[in-house]
């Protein structure tokens, strides 16, 4: 059997690579490609994000576009975003991807402020803002526009660290973990209220929850606990080297503080979630009809969230009553 994690990674970056040049080429009959790519960006989420892609899976994908400094305007105008629309569902098809999620719904253009005035606001989780925020900075990579692309992990990261000149030797940034748990909650909330999905569906969206999104989320927060570790604070350069990890490699940096044995379990489970969904859609549904092989996998997605739940509680473990560290965990609970 190959091994599912490095196979994926190697699938995910070279699929992602094409993809980045078949929208390129198909901007070429619309637009100035060198001038729109300084105005705005593409990044791609899910498993293409987290380089765990398999053959059949959905390129998911966001655009955001820089505004104006004065009117907040986004410099993006309506029939390039139609271009840009019709320039990604080209390369997806191109590619022989499943076609666009949401019957192409989501393909809507965002300027940079919707994902940073809007943040912590009721608005904020009804214009999708929320979510393409936190899918930017938990899991994905760049398709088009690199720059833009940085630029506005940068100024997001710049707003949640917005408290930090004033505790820098100690700064725990609490606001963007609170955001991070809010996301998960939010996830777990939307399963729960999926109650009119077919059960096979369900079943498959709540084995996913439990692994890939799981690990979406708590691995920003384990590489949070880590650089506290390691500095006794978190500093905006910090931050942007944890974002720019893929989940796995953040649960990898434990390995430096004696979490070898829990890395390798989490590594193993997570071998054997993909190995699970290396099928397509009506496949997973197909096996998640048996009510006994559902249960299995149930069983084990449930012992992957106590294994990253003992990591973060053995990483705690030594840490001193009062030190930042310690906090954090205070912070996650309390």
């Amino acid at each position: 059997m190959a091994d599912q994690i490095s196979t994926r990674k190697e699938h995910s970056q070279s699929t992602r690579k094409e993809a980045s040049t078949l929208l390129r080429r198909n901007l070429t009959n619309w637009a100035n490609v060198d001038a729109l790519e300084k105005k705005v960006c593409v990044y791609t989420t899910g498993s293409f994000g987290r380089d765990d892609a398999c053959k059949t899976s959905d390129l998911d994908t966001f655009i955001i576009s820089k505004a104006e400094s004065m009117s907040n305007q986004r410099l993006l105008s309506g029939l390039e975003e139609i271009e840009l629309a019709a320039s990604i569902i080209s390369a997806n098809r191109e590619l022989g991807l499943p076609e666009i999620d949401g019957d192409g719904s989501f393909l809507k253009a965002h300027a940079t402020n919707d994902y940073l005035v809007g943040l912590g606001k009721p608005s904020d989780d009804a214009n999708n803002t929320f979510t393409g925020r936190l899918l930017l900075l938990l899991e994905s990579r760049p398709l088009f526009g690199e720059e833009v692309y940085s630029e506005i992990i940068d100024e997001c990261i710049e707003r949640y660290w917005i408290d930090y000149a004033d505790h820098q030797e100690t700064f725990i940034p609490a606001f963007l973990m609170n955001d991070i748990l809010r996301f998960w909650r939010t996830l777990c909330i939307n399963y729960e209220a999926g109650t009119d999905q077919k059960p096979e569906k369900r079943r498959a969206k709540n084995y996913k929850l439990k692994y890939s999104r799981l690990l979406t989320c708590y691995s920003v927060i384990i590489g949070i606990q880590i650089k506290l570790r390691e500095t006794g604070t978190v500093s905006q350069d910090l931050a942007r080297d944890i974002v720019d990890l893929r989940p796995l490699d953040r649960i990898a940096l434990a390995r430096d503080h004696g979490a070898e044995a829990n890395v390798s379990s989490i590594f193993e489970m997570y071998e054997h979630f993909l190995v699970e969904t290396d099928c397509d859609k009506a496949t997973l549904y197909d096996k998640m009809r048996d009510v006994e092989h559902y249960k299995s996998t149930l069983e084990s997605a449930r012992k992957f969230g106590d294994e990253v739940f003992n990591l973060i509680t053995s990483l705690s473990a030594s840490d001193e009553a009062g030190s930042t560290s310690w906090r954090f965990l205070r912070y996650i609970t309390v």
